[in-house]
């Protein structure tokens, strides 16, 4: 589990002045690295990258709430599809908000999910521009409760 330990100028909840965490779910460590970058520095928010989703599970469940969750969906162990179906079962964390990115194509992910009745209304495949990833990330935080898995 990697993280940005220091305080870094950024985008407050306005309510309680508390950073924006966003927690990175990626096994590619240089591809963990890049996003986390991009989000840090380019829409000021925090970030927390967790190399499994069993890693990130266990730190969901040991108190840490991310404002929204970049999950990939191809990771050693739990998959994309585990890691969602076990949020979806925990009162406290059901409601984060989740934004999918995968290699695969959007269409095969969402039906496979869907298929397991969740859904997810972001998608997003990689490559994907640093751009178009901020304004999905600022989109979904904003919008947590429609966004988050049902």
């Amino acid at each position: 589990m990697q993280g940005n330990p220091g305080k870094i100028p950024g985008r407050s909840d306005g309510v309680t002045g508390t950073m924006t965490l966003i927690m990175i779910i990626e096994d590619n460590e240089t591809i963990a690295d890049s996003i986390a970058y991009f989000i840090k520095y380019l829409a000021h928010y925090d970030t927390l990258i967790a190399s499994s989703g069993e890693l990130a599970l266990d730190t969901l469940l040991k108190g840490v709430r991310p404002d929204l969750i970049l999950l990939d969906v191809k990771l050693p162990g739990m998959s994309g599809i585990d890691f969602i179906t076990r949020l979806r079962h925990d009162p406290w964390l059901k409601n984060i908000g989740i934004v999918i990115y995968s290699g695969l194509p959007a269409e095969k992910v969402r039906k496979d999910f869907e298929e397991k009745n969740i859904f997810i209304s972001n998608i997003l495949e990689k490559p994907i521009t640093p751009s178009h990833l901020i304004q999905i990330i600022d989109e979904t935080v904003k919008h947590q409760p429609v966004s988050g898995c049902r």
